[in-house]
């Protein structure tokens, strides 16, 4: 009898989902009771089944069937899952894509990440305005702000290079923008725009 029924466990198969969609569903607006019918759907997907009936997910799940269908809408409305009908053997069938939903976290994740870079480069840059006004012994203007800013978003200059531009003007004792204006100038003719591309340049002069 436990030979059978480890025969049946093992006959079912597993259900495999990318961990990405654990991490990020409840991001995507998804709730617990989503995520499961969702999985129920992958399952009978990974067996072939594209369409299974209400009746067959609300076993599975426990769930009643209204509540299937309001789910599985939801879901189609968060752009999770889709409802598509395709021509199998010269007729029209339905089926549930669920290859949305990493359309879904791939916007996500993207978001995310341009959202940590901003943040980033705004820490950057009040570190930058700290360092400049420690160096030059007084307040940075608003208007100095805004030229600062202006490297960064309109030349595209990268805080360290600024920074370093900033090195440079304090070495040759000139506490102004202008003066780090020019060389930031300079080094875009040579076109310089990074750190790294400094470094380089200087390397190759030997110094």
């Amino acid at each position: 009898m436990e030979d059978e029924l480890f025969n049946a466990f093992v006959d079912s198969g597993s259900t495999s989902i990318n961990n990405l969609i654990l991490q990020n569903y409840h991001n995507l607006g998804m709730t617990e009771k989503d995520l499961i019918v969702y999985l129920a759907l992958s399952m009978y997907a990974q067996k072939g089944v594209t369409f299974p009936m209400a009746k067959d997910l609300a076993k599975n799940t426990g769930m009643d069937e209204a509540s299937i269908y309001t789910i599985i809408q939801g879901l189609i409305k968060l752009g999770v899952i889709e409802l598509k009908t395709i021509m199998d053997h010269h007729q029209q069938r339905d089926i549930y894509s669920l290859t949305p939903i990493y359309h879904r976290i791939k916007n996500l994740l993207q978001q995310e990440q341009a959202s940590n870079q901003q943040n980033r480069l705004m820490s950057e840059t009040e570190e930058l305005f700290k360092k400049i006004e420690v160096e030059f012994g007084r307040p940075i203007s608003p208007i100095e702000q805004e030229q600062i800013h202006q490297w960064i978003d309109d030349d595209h200059y990268s805080v360290e290079l600024i920074d370093l531009a900033l090195r440079e003007a304090v070495l040759n004792q000139a506490y102004s923008l202008k003066y780090m204006d020019r060389i930031l100038i300079s080094w875009e003719k040579s076109n310089i725009k990074t750190a790294e591309q400094l470094q380089d340049r200087r390397k190759k002069l030997g110094y």
